[in-house]
């Protein structure tokens, strides 16, 4: 399985939620704690969390993740995914990239990724038709994920790879909170 460390990416202003989703409540926990209590199955002493709009109000409501302020957050998800991976320790082998707002995802999700990793592969989650995050990158492309700009985020490294590709299906990724409603649905169910 390797040293894992793990990237959560929640520095969205939240605008169609109309308030900081991060600090959403979903089974008894905020969005935002929920994942990184479920990162921390893998990786209980490396995770980092990237903030930026409300970061203010978000920090005080976190533990059990290094923080990190990303001042260009309106830049987009892959100038947030460049700002948590150039705080990733230098030992690890490999990063989790992980959304906040994805409530579907498990430790044990989590874990069994992990386990499709080798040392020197991606391991992608795959919904929809579509690879996306939740996604483990090695090593060997972090230099590519630190000049990542813009709101694509890593979607070009997942549709074109250049390492092995494992992919993990993994329907509940399709979810993510976006709008109350989508939590209020998922509450419902």
């Amino acid at each position: 399985m390797g040293n894992i460390a793990v990237l959560i990416l929640a520095a969205g202003a939240s605008t169609r939620f109309g308030s900081p989703k991060q600090l959403a409540v979903f089974k008894g926990q905020t969005l935002v704690q929920r994942c990184i209590d479920s990162a921390s199955a893998i990786s209980p002493y490396s995770v980092v969390l990237v903030l930026g709009a409300n970061h203010q109000d978000i920090e005080t409501e976190v533990s059990g993740a290094q923080i990190i302020v990303n001042q260009d957050w309106q830049q987009g998800l892959g100038n947030s995914i460049a700002c948590g991976i150039k705080q990733i320790d230098s030992d690890v082998d490999a990063v989790l990239v992980l959304l906040a707002d994805q409530v579907q995802i498990s430790a044990e999700h989590i874990e069994l990724m992990a386990q499709a990793f080798v040392g020197d592969n991606i391991v992608s989650a795959s919904y929809s038709g579509l690879r996306g995050v939740p996604a483990i990158f090695p090593r060997c492309v972090f230099s590519q994920l630190q000049a990542m700009t813009g709101d694509q985020g890593a979607k070009a490294l997942l549709q074109n790879p250049p390492v092995a590709l494992v992919e993990f299906a993994l329907p509940e990724a399709a979810l993510d909170i976006d709008r109350v409603e989508d939590l209020n649905q998922l509450l419902k169910q």
